[in-house]
């Protein structure tokens, strides 16, 4: 009698043991799961009709980023060319001023994507048009664009040229109005600028801004433009290339 009831014992025991197990299994799948698909690269030309942040409800696309994309990466890779043109991959990966050159360049990006938009939002609630003059300027602009642009991004454009022509227009409509702002309120042009003491005021105050959390996961550096090369140190080329040197 006592065999049976510690028989029926150990029964309830594996019973209750079994389902526990499989709760805890499928727990531990979905964290390591989870951990893998952040770790996953998060490709730009994959997501362009993803939204990429929301300003008072307003969204803007990965798409919408083109330009700036585009405009961080030619900057900072020709930076790069003067600090060491054999590896420019070392500059992205410089630590400098609390954070990487590459981590620089993507908040850079995102942070006057978020000013310009805010900008032409305004222009075009004040009826702000270009005259002829600052179409011509407009145009100026697009051509300098596109002359200073490297041969590799004008194979890798996220989106069209009309596109990105569409997004240099917005942002000069944006900075007439810019402009007719700091006239009025009698302050410098530069503080409403992106990174400006009375922009940043007017964004805490009047906006609500949510930036996708994938956007932390792009690699600027290896959007439009891609090394080949692995990096060891900062101004230090592989062995191979070590080698040559001597």
């Amino acid at each position: 009698m006592e065999h049976e009831v510690k028989k029926t014992s150990s029964k309830k025991k594996l019973f209750i043991f079994i389902p526990i197990a499989i709760v805890v299994v499928a727990a531990i799948l979905v964290i390591c799961y989870r951990g893998f698909k952040s770790k996953e690269p998060f490709k730009f030309s994959e997501h362009l009709d993803d939204v990429a942040v929301t300003i008072n409800g307003e969204k803007l696309y990965y798409k919408d980023l083109s330009f700036y994309v585009l405009y961080e990466e030619e900057k900072v890779e020709k930076e790069a060319k003067v600090y060491n043109p054999k590896s420019t991959k070392d500059w992205w990966n410089t630590y400098l001023n609390g954070e990487f050159i590459s981590v620089s360049a993507r908040n850079t990006a995102m942070n006057m994507a978020i000013h310009d938009r805010v900008m032409y939002d305004l222009a075009k609630q004040n009826n702000i048009t270009l005259n002829e003059e600052e179409k011509n300027k407009l145009t100026n602009s697009q051509n300098d664009f596109w002359e200073d642009l490297l041969d590799e991004q004008k194979e890798n454009l996220p989106v069209s040229k009309d596109a990105i022509n569409e997004t240099i227009e917005q942002i000069a409509l944006g900075e007439k109005y810019q402009a007719k702002l700091v006239a009025e309120k009698g302050v410098n042009y530069f503080e409403y600028n992106y990174d400006g003491y009375e922009y940043n005021n007017m964004i805490k105050n009047d906006y609500k801004i949510e930036i996708d959390d994938n956007y932390q996961k792009l690699e600027f550096g290896e959007i439009t433009v891609h090394h080949n090369k692995v990096n060891y140190v900062n101004g230090v080329n592989g062995p191979e290339e070590l080698k040559k040197d001597k």
